[in-house]
């Protein structure tokens, strides 16, 4: 994570664009996967059932329709995304610490968009593991692998959500302090002028 640093800003802030872009792209694809997997609710509702019974009826669902392999082939288009997530996290953590004071509670908090991102991308494989477990019984889901799986689903969400909240708090408060500066600097270089000018005249 701290090796990025070494890179010259430029370099970080074009990988951190690049890193948004395959985020967006793979995003992209597992929303056209899951759609077409015709699963009956969306995202968050599925994965937050904290019920085998409610999940055997949605497999059902995408049974009758033909599309359950799709949905596992979404599932599997899943650990694409979660890489993306995790590069991204990374990428805009560390780029929003390089701007902030060593030591100081904001670059901590940009530090937290890393560690959040990176646990959230763990907590998404683990949910993908107890999902195709979950696939494998079908019709006879243990209770518990499903609140497993909701678990899983459940502090991730927090996670991911945390570190959404840590960059924009971050990139708020960085972009503030450099507008701030450069007001400062525009001020003192206002004051060097007038004061330049009187003594000329």
């Amino acid at each position: 994570m701290f090796s990025l640093h070494r890179f010259p800003y430029w370099l970080h802030a074009a990988l951190t664009i690049a890193a948004f872009a395959l985020f967006q792209f793979a995003k992209a694809k597992l929303d056209q996967s899951y759609a077409a997997s015709r699963h009956p609710v969306d995202y968050a509702t599925g994965q937050l059932t904290f019920n085998a019974s409610k999940i055997e009826e949605f497999y059902a669902a995408m049974d009758r329709t033909k599309t359950l392999d799709v949905y596992w082939t979404t599932q599997i288009t899943d650990f694409g995304f979660i890489a993306s997530v995790a590069l991204f996290g990374t990428f805009v953590g560390t780029l929003l610490m390089r701007g902030l004071s060593v030591g100081s509670w904001m670059r901590r908090l940009a530090m937290s968009v890393v560690a959040f991102a990176l646990l959230g991308a763990t907590l998404d494989i683990l949910e993908n593991l107890a999902s195709f477990a979950l696939l494998s019984f079908r019709a006879e889901s243990p209770q518990w692998v499903a609140v497993l799986y909701s678990s899983f689903a459940a502090v991730k969400f927090v996670c991911l959500t945390a570190a959404m909240l840590a960059a924009v708090i971050s990139t708020t408060y960085l972009v503030a302090r450099l507008v701030a500066n450069f007001f400062n600097f525009s001020s003192l270089c206002r004051f060097t002028n007038s004061i330049t000018m009187n003594i000329a005249f």
